[in-house]
Order: structure tokens, then sequence, then C-alpha cells
């Protein structure tokens, strides 16, 4: 079946396996990615033309060899059913030994200095909206930040659990026990399926207690989004129901804030920043804090929890000091 499209493979691929909404489009959007780069069909890909295409990203387009290599795994996957199910007619897949080497960088963190930058702006927006509605003046003027109280919210929960992005948008209201303090991270938000329980600090209690709150004041069912915008603000409810047929909060909201703030700050703030420097910051006495960090992040193996063991500049300058000095 030399003759099946892309999209005929996809489809088959998703009729015989069961993945995430987010996984299928994930998919899709890499195969529309290597669309945009060639029109052969799946079955005249070859070694020479993924080569072709890895050259086109990496060099041309400028992108990472992460994001090279995630391409490839989704391509991989993909043409691995396709051979092994006889609709492509290729007998090794074009996509092995196309992956490249990835250097280990350094985790992206934010400083003390940053996160008190951002909570600066964002207490800035908070004022700003509280003197507006006590003059009974509307903010018609589109903002991301807007609401400042819900996204001071989303922050507080990022700095102070570690969650992804992803798992901050399947938090349903019953998921958080206030009275015990503690969050439940569903599994199907989580990235190993595993689902845990995460605690609830003091400082995350009052901004979590508010969306609670105002949540169910504006109407919403226990086993609702927790962390959605649309509740508070009536023409990102009407878009969203309109080009997605949900009125539930999606990634897009959440990039935009993101990079709105960036802007502001003139500095990459983003949710996984966060969950880096909860887990950088507590991984700076491993001995006592390794389980912890491996429980709150919901790791399988304690592999991943030791990448986060980063070098703390100031005790290798003191070790230095010593030493020469010795």
């Amino acid at each position: 079946m030399s003759g099946v499209t892309f999209e005929q493979l996809l489809d088959q691929y998703f009729i015989n396996r069961v993945v995430r909404p987010a996984t299928e489009l994930s998919y899709r959007k890499v195969v529309r990615t290597f669309q945009t780069f060639s029109k052969a069909l799946p079955g005249k890909v070859d070694y020479s033309l993924v080569l072709e295409w890895r050259r086109y990203i990496l060099v041309t387009r400028k992108r990472e060899a992460c994001t090279w290599n995630n391409k490839v795994a989704h391509m991989r996957a993909l043409f691995n059913f396709g051979i092994r199910t006889r609709l492509l007619t290729q007998e090794e897949n074009p996509f092995n030994k196309a992956v490249v080497r990835v250097g280990k960088k350094k985790k992206k963190t934010l400083s003390t200095a940053q996160i008190k930058a951002i909570y600066i702006v964002m207490e800035q927006y908070n004022e700003r909206e509280r003197l507006l509605a006590q003059s009974n003046v509307i903010n018609v003027r589109a903002n991301a930040c807007y609401p400042a109280w819900f996204w001071l919210a989303v922050l507080d929960t990022l700095s102070y659990t570690g969650m992804r992005q992803n798992q901050l948008l399947h938090v349903r209201l019953c998921d958080v026990n206030l009275e015990e303090r503690w969050i439940d991270v569903v599994s199907e938000g989580s990235k190993n399926h595993r689902e845990f329980r995460i605690p609830i600090t003091s400082v995350l209690y009052p901004r979590l207690k508010m969306v609670l709150e105002r949540s169910f004041a504006a109407g919403a069912e226990p086993d609702e989004q927790l962390f959605n915008v649309n509740r508070f603000d009536l023409k990102r409810k009407v878009r969203s129901e309109y080009e997605n047929g949900s009125t539930e909060m999606g990634i897009y909201p959440i990039r935009a804030f993101f990079r709105r703030i960036s802007r502001e700050c003139r500095f990459a703030v983003s949710p996984h920043r966060f969950r880096h420097t909860i887990a950088t910051n507590l991984m700076k006495s491993p001995d006592r804090n390794i389980q912890a960090v491996k429980r709150l992040l919901g790791h399988s193996s304690l592999r991943s929890t030791l990448e986060y063991i980063d070098e703390d500049i100031d005790s290798l300058r003191d070790i230095l000091e010593q030493e020469l000095v010795r």
C-alpha cells in the first residue's frame, strides 16, 4: 500500500492505540511539520530524505537537538506501526539511526531575584485591577495577565508544588482538600500516568482557597477544572467555546500569560522553570530531601530526581577558597 497518505496512517495508528488527546495532537503536529518540508507520501520516505529534513530542522530552522529527537520518536513509532501492519512497503524504518546526541544542559531555573520580579509585576496588575473595581470602571482592554488574582494563584501553585503544566490543567475542584491540606494529582495529567498526592503549604493555601471559593460562587461543579480562567472572563469563555467547543481552559491562555510576563520581566518565565527551581533548591541537600523531591515531582525512579542535583556555586567557591588557602 505505497499510496497510503499520512492522514490514513495516523487514523489507523490511533484506531489501534488508546492515547491521550494531547498525544494525538502532538503526533499530528509533527506530521504537519514534515509535510511542510516534503510532499512525499509515507511509502516514499527514505533515509536520505530523513537526513535532509534533519539538516533543515537543525541548520536552517536552528532548532535544538532535543526538538529534532522528539520529532524522530513520533515518526519512528508511526512508521514502525505502518511497516508492521503492512500499510507501508519499507523493509526498514527510515527514521532509525536518525537521532542526534544531545548535550546535557544546565537546568533552567529562576533565581530568587527573578521570582521576586515576577511577583512585583503581578502585584502591580492586582493593585491596578483593585483600584479599577473600586472606581466601578470595567477594564475592557484584553490582557493575558487578567485577572491578576487568578494568575497569582497559578504562580503560587507552580512555585510551591512543582507541578507540570498539564498536571495543573487536570486538577479538579474535588482534587483539593483544604482541611487536610493536600492536592491529588491525577494520572490523566501526569507524564508517567501516575497518581500521587502533594501537600498544600501555608503560603499556597490563601490563594488556592480564593480560587476554590470564587469557582464555586461562579457555579462550578466539584468535578470541573480548578484552574479555568474562562470562568472569570466572559470574553475568553465565549471565544474558547467557539474555537474549541469547550469552556475548559487549555494551554493557550497559559502560554499567552507566560509570554506576557516574560516580556515584561525581560527574562524567560515558564511553568517548567518553576518545577526545575523548586527541585534544584531542595536537592541542594540531597541526603535529606531526595525522597521528598522524588515524591513531590511524581518521579518513578530516583535517576530522574538525581538530575536535579546542581552545583551550588557558593559552596563550590568556599571549597576552592579553603583548599587554595591550605
